[in-house]
């Protein structure tokens, strides 16, 4: 019981004791505008620029060649949706099974673009996946149009070897299909 009255005493506020001292905060506001101040837009608007540009190397495709994939997976942990059992820990699934890629890639670099729009006039549920090139410059040129940049994790992904590449579901497999871009003399 005496503990209790102790312990209550300490949680009551008995006033202030021994000198208090002011303690100034810096304008949070003012020190981001005074950074602001110090920035260099033109370097700021230069390396925008750069961030869109990509620079992978692949060579260049000289025959039509077509592979297909399974997207094959091996399930971590029980995969429940909505209270349904997808799939057992361990079990191994092709993703496409269930999963479909409604949009077909083309893998270019950006002087191959001009193949992008013939295709992209026969089927709109194409995009183009620029792997060399400056995607800023396509995008604010073609505005209208889905335009990624490439990576390597993707290029690895889907055993891109040479470009053009096209991408797409067949079924339950990835087809990669390598196309020649031929420019005419």
């Amino acid at each position: 019981m005496l503990s209790s009255l102790i312990s209550l005493l300490f949680l009551i506020n008995l006033g202030v004791h021994g000198h208090t001292y002011t303690i100034e905060e810096p304008d949070l506001l003012a020190e981001i505008e005074q950074k602001a101040k110090t920035v260099d837009s033109s370097q700021f608007g230069e390396r925008l620029r750069q961030s869109y540009y990509v620079n992978i190397y692949l060579p260049d495709a000289k025959r039509v060649i077509r592979r297909n994939r399974e997207m094959k997976y091996t399930v971590p942990e029980d995969l429940i949706i909505d209270n349904n059992m997808v799939a057992k820990k361990g079990q191994v699934i092709n993703v496409l099974e269930r999963v479909r890629l409604t949009t077909r890639y083309l893998f270019i670099k950006e002087y191959q673009f001009p193949l992008f729009l013939k295709l992209w006039e026969k089927d709109r549920s194409i995009a183009a996946v620029i792997i060399q090139g400056d995607l800023l410059s396509l995008s604010e040129k073609y505005p209208g149009h889905r335009i990624y940049m490439g990576s390597r994790t993707l290029i690895d992904r889907f055993e891109i070897s040479r470009v053009p590449s096209l991408v797409y579901q067949d079924r339950a497999s990835m087809v990669i299909e390598e196309i020649p871009y031929i420019t005419k003399p």
